[in-house]
């Protein structure tokens, strides 16, 4: 299944135009979280709100902010 991972920002949203192929919506879960940590060692969730997983018709399946993930 193809998952997309947008994130919201302050500013505006970042889309995901190619997506993830991925077996299931637990893998799908950890390789946002994935994305979330390279962001912040990055230096970047500071402006970041959220990063929506959707699902392959472009429905938001979930959302997690980012300031859960900067402990």
């Amino acid at each position: 299944m193809r998952y997309y991972f947008v994130i919201r920002a302050k500013d505006g949203r970042y889309d995901d135009p190619s997506g993830s192929d991925l077996p299931n919506i637990e893998a799908a879960t950890a390789y946002a979280h994935r994305i979330i940590e390279e962001l912040k060692e990055g230096g970047h969730p500071r402006d970041y709100v959220t990063l929506d997983v959707q699902d392959e018709t472009r429905r938001t399946i979930l959302s997690i902010p980012f300031a859960a993930e900067l402990s």
